[in-house]
């Protein structure tokens, strides 16, 4: 999908070579959170939306043709609370291009995808961001002390 001010969100379905870039954005950006998982775990994660079914989806933020940004929908996104499903997470805006809107852009035109496929609630986990996805209408559920 192209926007009107020249970015694209376009689904990593057609960009698997994509993949391993990526892999290596979220391993540096959330390893912390997963110590046990190695790069390979996070690349495997990914491969995991290149299939048919509707969840798990990843999709990208392209910005003059320039990959910057990522946002998934998984089924699951913790070990925990595995009654809840969707989870909206890897969301994802390079470090040079935060601060622009580009993270606001990404997540709405996920809602609104995923809206299109008929899911009528999907969740997130953030550490640190909470005040970012209020301002999109996110309502706080609960307080977790997870990894």
């Amino acid at each position: 999908m192209r926007l009107d001010s020249g970015l694209q969100i376009c689904n990593l379905r057609d960009h698997p070579e994509a993949v391993p870039r990526i892999a290596k954005w979220h391993f540096a950006e959330w390893h912390a959170l997963y110590p046990q998982k190695a790069l390979a775990d996070f690349e495997r994660d990914l491969h995991e939306s290149l299939g048919d079914a509707a969840i798990p989806q990843t999709w990208l933020l392209i910005d003059s043709d320039e990959l910057c940004g990522t946002a998934s929908v998984l089924v699951h996104d913790m070990t925990i609370n595995k009654n809840l499903s969707p989870w909206l997470a890897n969301i994802f805006i390079r470090k040079e291009k935060r601060g622009s809107g580009l993270g606001k852009t990404l997540v709405l035109n996920v809602m609104d995808e995923i809206r299109r496929l008929g899911v009528p609630e999907i969740y997130l986990f953030t550490e640190d961001q909470q005040a970012f996805y209020e301002k999109l209408n996110w309502t706080w559920l609960k307080t977790e002390d997870y990894e």
